[in-house]
């Protein structure tokens, strides 16, 4: 297709997918927060917890999770609008609104200098609210004699997520000893980024045409001339990427999320309209079922989940044969963590039509990968029982997985290793 008629169809179809969509609208409007995709903060204790059946009692938790909420990664963002703002200063093509926003970046950037990638205040205090809760509701993994293991990536900002989720528990069963830290060698289901996937004949078709649509979603806001009177000054940003001054904006606007005591959430956000910011939750949507190959017909890169459910499954089979009790606690990133989530084939984390404009009719970002996210499998057995029953939780909710049951949310440890111990092994013998 002529790109010169691609943006007035892709603007006309979401005007369309906007009335399609409506209660998916009507919940991102109702707590603007979500539409900060991967920024949005940890929903915390929401889910009721759905009692075990008669005699069962959980006594073993794998847990694979996401670091704490943080600073940018990058302080790339700051440097890039701060110096633009600044050299349109210099040659007096600033609005008001360009002044104010040139005043708060620097603000932000204050707090933000030396901080790249660094767990925030409120990252700590999710993980801990995470840990408070497992204590609580599953008081037997923590009993005495309990094994607990903690593995983080070489990230420090995982590194601290650990040390606060620990601290908790470590607050609850001072008694507890611990073996924790970060080792090489775990890389493989920690942060595997090198195992490949076969790939599927006309996988490359689906992916661009997903990076058309969402790269045309984002030239499609072009804030700076609320900020900038010369537009020669923009063209040249971040090597001639004029849109990405739009996306750094969105991307430091939202992760003030991750810094409520800034107290600047609405600060650069308020230069956003809602629709603007859907569109930009719209096109990050996109862009993260790239990868994983979320899309019908793309090759399955989310098998690369698989190694970490090995990883989950075998630990979980060495506490079941000893008799023992206690927790394999792993912080990773949000890339690993979605892997995990489809591999595993949660409700709201299965295969998605490629229909890129309706895809939040399919999948929501923030109830998949907000900060903190985590998938728990929850072990239960019985005495005097040889049936052990697991559940699912993704950020604490009870998930359902495609294996019958008959007492959901628990399912039967057996079936779920029948499910799930061909498509492993199928993967880790011939990547397909």
């Amino acid at each position: 297709m002529n790109r010169r008629f691609l943006l007035p169809l892709l603007m006309l179809a979401l005007l369309c997918a906007t009335s399609h969509a409506q209660t998916s609208k009507r919940e991102l409007w109702s707590d603007i927060d979500k539409l900060g995709s991967n920024y949005y903060s940890y929903p915390g204790a929401r889910y009721r917890q759905t009692p075990p059946p008669a005699g069962y009692e959980a006594f073993y938790i794998s847990h694979f999770g996401r670091h704490g909420s943080r600073y940018l990664t990058s302080n790339n963002a700051y440097h890039r609008t701060i110096d633009l703002l600044e050299k349109a200063e210099t040659q007096q093509a600033l609005t008001r609104k360009g002044r104010k926003l040139l005043k708060k970046l620097r603000v932000a950037y204050a707090d933000a200098k030396g901080k790249g990638g660094e767990l925030s205040l409120l990252g700590g205090h999710e993980h801990e609210g995470i840990a408070q809760r497992a204590c609580t509701r599953y008081p037997g993994v923590f009993a005495n004699g309990a094994q607990i293991t903690a593995r983080c990536t070489s990230a420090h900002r995982c590194e601290e997520s650990m040390n606060h989720f620990l601290g908790e528990v470590k607050r609850h069963y001072p008694y507890l000893q611990m073996e924790s830290g970060y080792h090489p060698e775990d890389r493989w289901y920690m942060s595997n980024h090198t195992d490949s996937v076969t790939a599927v004949p006309g996988s490359d078709i689906i992916r661009n045409r997903a990076r058309d649509v969402r790269d045309s979603l984002r030239r499609s806001l072009d804030l700076s001339p609320k900020f900038i009177t010369d537009r020669t000054l923009i063209m040249d940003y971040d090597n001639g990427h004029p849109e990405k001054f739009t996306e750094e904006l969105y991307d430091i606007a939202e992760d003030m999320q991750c810094l409520p005591e800034l107290g600047m959430k609405r600060t650069f956000r308020k230069y956003f309209t809602k629709e603007q910011l859907y569109t930009m939750f719209l096109s990050n949507s996109i862009s993260w079922l790239i990868s994983p190959g979320y899309y019908k017909g793309m090759t399955p890169g989310y098998k690369r989940g698989y190694n970490t459910m090995k990883h989950m499954f075998d630990e979980a089979e060495k506490t079941i044969a000893s008799g023992g009790h206690g927790a394999f606690l792993r912080f990773s990133h949000d890339g690993y963590v979605i892997l995990l989530t489809r591999a595993l084939e949660l409700d709201g984390c299965r295969e998605v039509p490629a229909d890129f404009l309706n895809v939040c009719d399919h999948f929501a970002l923030y109830q998949v990968i907000p900060m903190a996210s985590n998938v728990q499998m929850v072990f239960f057995r019985k005495s005097g029982s040889s049936d052990i029953l697991v559940k699912f939780l993704l950020q604490e909710e009870e998930k359902h997985l495609p294996i019958e049951t008959d007492i959901w949310p628990y399912y039967h440890w057996n079936d779920v290793k029948k499910y799930f111990a061909p498509k492993i092994e199928s993967y880790l013998t011939t990547r397909n």
